[in-house]
C-alpha cells in the first residue's frame, strides 16, 4: 500500500513540475552575426573656419582698476565733491593730515643749518688753527734740536746754557738731545696729520652726515607723498567712504579703501586657462563670445601669470578685450561672472567632427587615448587643428 501511494504521488507531481518549467523557460536567443564595419563618409560633416573649444565662465573687468587705500589713521580732506566723478592722471583726490610732517621738516631744517655752521667753523677756524699750531710746534722742536746739537759740538758754549735756556734744558747731554729729537719726530707726525689726515677725517664725517641728511629728506618726501592721494591714471572715481554731500573731511583707519578708480576705455574678460591643450594654440586666434544679448565678441589681448589671493598659487589667465565705446552695456557687467564660449579661428577650413563618431569608427583600430594619435592612425595624411569639448577640427 505504501509503495503504490508513493508512486501515485510522484506521478502527480511530475506533470506539474514539467508544466511549470514550460511556463518559466525563456525563448531561445537568436543567433547574432558579426556587426558590419562602420564606414566613414567625410561628406556627412560640415567644413568650417572656426570651432568652439569650450563653454566657460569669464570675469568681466575694466581695463584698469585701482583701490586707493589710506596709509594710516587720520583725517582725510577730499578735493573731489562728488561720490562718482571722472578724474585725470595725477589729479589730487585727497590729502592726509599727517601730524609728524611738520616736526620732521623742522628737524631736517635744523640738521641742515647745523651742518652748514659746523662746516664753516671747521673750514675757517679749526683746520687752519690745527695746521698753524702743528707748524709752530714743529718749528720749535726743530729749533731746540738744532741748538742742542750746536752746543754739544761746541763745549765752550755749555756754560751759557743755563743763562740762555734755564731749567733742566741747561743740563745739555746726549739724553737731552735724544728727547728733543723724539719730540721733533712727534711734531713732524702731528704736522703731517694736520695737513692731510685731519682733512680726510673731516671730509669722511661730512660724507656720512650728507648721507644721513639725504636719508632724512627722502623720509620726509615719502611722508609728504603718502599724505597726497593722486589718480594713477585717467578714469572714473568712486568714493568708498560714507559720503555726505558737502562734507570734505573724513576720519579713516589704516589701510582702509577710501576710493576705487576704474578705466573703462576697454572692457576685459579674464579667462582662467583650465585646459593645457589650449597653450599649444596660437593665442591671437582665440576669441571669447559672451552670452549677453548682443553676443559680444572679444579679441585676445594678453597672457598673464597671476597669484590667486586665496590659494597663493600661480595661475595662467588669458585676457580678452573690446572697446567700451561700442559696447556701453558691458560697463554694468564689470565685476561679474558671465557664461561665454571660447572660439578658435582655424588656420584653414576643417571638418568639425563629433568625438563620439570618431570613437566608434576607431574601435579595434587603435588603443590610443590621445586624439592626435587617434587621428594619425585613422588618417595618416590628416591634420588635427583643434580639440574642443565635444568636437575635433580635422583637415583632410
Amino acid at each position: 500500500m505504501k509503495r503504490n501511494t508513493i508512486i501515485l504521488i510522484s506521478s502527480t507531481i511530475l506533470p506539474l513540475s514539467l508544466s511549470q518549467c514550460d511556463k518559466q523557460a525563456p525563448p531561445l536567443a537568436p543567433v547574432i552575426s558579426d556587426p558590419k564595419p562602420i564606414t566613414w563618409d567625410w561628406n556627412k560633416y560640415a567644413l568650417a573656419s572656426e570651432m568652439h573649444l569650450s563653454s566657460i565662465p569669464v570675469n568681466i573687468q575694466p581695463k584698469e582698476s585701482y583701490n586707493m587705500q589710506s596709509e594710516g589713521a587720520g583725517i582725510l580732506t577730499f578735493s573731489v565733491d562728488k561720490k562718482n566723478t571722472s578724474v585725470k592722471k595725477n589729479q589730487l583726490i585727497a590729502r592726509m593730515d599727517v601730524e609728524n610732517i611738520g616736526e620732521q621738516q623742522t628737524r631736517l631744517n635744523i640738521e641742515i643749518e647745523k651742518t652748514k655752521i659746523s662746516t664753516l667753523k671747521q673750514d675757517s677756524l679749526e683746520i687752519p688753527e690745527k695746521k698753524r699750531q702743528a707748524k709752530e710746534d714743529l718749528q720749535e722742536a726743530r729749533r731746540k734740536v738744532k741748538i742742542l746739537k750746536l752746543m754739544l759740538e761746541n763745549p765752550a758754549t755749555k756754560e751759557y746754557s743755563i743763562e740762555l735756556f734755564g731749567g733742566q734744558i741747561g743740563d745739555i747731554d746726549q739724553k737731552a738731545l735724544a728727547e728733543a729729537q723724539e719730540k721733533l719726530s712727534l711734531a713732524e707726525k702731528k704736522f703731517a696729520f694736520a695737513k692731510t689726515f685731519e682733512e680726510k677725517i673731516i671730509q669722511g664725517d661730512r660724507i656720512i652726515q650728507e648721507m644721513e641728511t639725504k636719508k632724512n629728506k627722502r623720509n620726509l618726501q615719502q611722508a609728504k607723498d603718502r599724505s597726497l592721494y593722486k589718480a594713477p591714471f585717467d578714469g572714473e572715481l568712486r568714493l568708498e567712504v560714507n559720503f555726505i554731500e558737502g562734507q570734505k573731511e573724513y576720519t579713516v583707519a589704516p589701510r582702509e579703501i577710501i576710493a576705487t578708480l576704474n578705466n573703462y576705455d576697454e572692457i576685459h574678460a579674464h579667462l582662467k586657462v583650465a585646459n593645457s591643450s589650449w597653450i599649444s594654440l596660437e593665442p591671437k586666434r582665440l576669441y571669447i563670445q559672451l552670452n549677453d544679448k548682443n553676443n559680444t565678441l572679444l579679441e585676445f589681448h594678453d597672457d598673464r601669470i597671476e597669484r590667486d589671493k586665496r590659494t597663493q598659487r600661480e595661475e595662467r589667465k588669458y585676457i580678452f578685450s573690446v572697446p567700451l565705446k561700442d559696447n556701453n552695456q558691458l560697463k554694468r557687467l564689470t565685476g561679474t561672472e558671465i557664461k561665454s564660449t571660447l572660439i578658435y579661428r582655424l588656420p584653414e577650413q576643417c571638418y568639425i567632427i563629433p568625438k563620439y563618431d570618431i570613437s566608434l569608427y576607431a574601435l579595434g583600430k587603435t588603443d590610443s587615448l590621445d586624439w592626435h594619435n587617434v587621428v594619425k592612425t585613422l588618417w595618416p595624411n590628416a591634420k588635427l587643428h583643434g580639440v574642443g569639448h565635444k568636437h575635433l577640427a580635422i583637415k583632410y
